[in-house]
């Protein structure tokens, strides 16, 4: 009995932790963001990215572009649920003429409009500087 009540216990405990619904996330993901969520956004060393679409809506394919400087490679690339944790859902950007871009689609969750934030590592060959940065969207049900 006493096996059962502590299994009970852990498995509730779990499924209730699993699961952040704190609305503080989103606002302060957002207040360091150097982008508006799902507008092209170009940072200071000249990266640019973007959506396939303004409006994202789950378990619907979509494309992320990357337009790259000469001297810049992406190391790193990985999408992170910022309103529940989901996980991480690597990304693999393949070059498509000047561009890079990565077909993907994020999963369905409780949350109607959930802040997913894209962690994009770059290397700067001519300085060895690799930098992560932060491009953040809703995808919205």
């Amino acid at each position: 009995m006493l096996i059962y009540r502590l299994s009970l216990f852990t498995v509730v405990f779990f499924l209730l932790t699993a699961c952040d619904f704190s609305k503080n996330t989103d606002e302060k993901s957002l207040k360091n963001a150097q982008c508006e969520a799902n507008l092209p956004c170009t940072f200071s060393n000249d990266v640019k990215v973007w959506l396939s679409e303004e409006t994202l809506s789950p378990e619907t394919p979509f494309t992320i572009f990357s337009d790259l400087p000469a001297n810049v490679t992406i190391e790193d690339a990985k999408l992170k649920g910022i309103t529940m944790y989901m996980g991480y859902i690597p990304q693999k950007f393949k070059k498509h003429n000047d561009l890079w871009q990565s077909n993907t689609m994020v999963g369905i969750c409780s949350e109607q409009n959930m802040l997913w934030n894209l962690e994009l590592t770059v290397k700067d060959n001519a300085t060895s500087v690799i930098q992560t940065l932060n491009y953040s969207f809703y995808v919205t049900y």
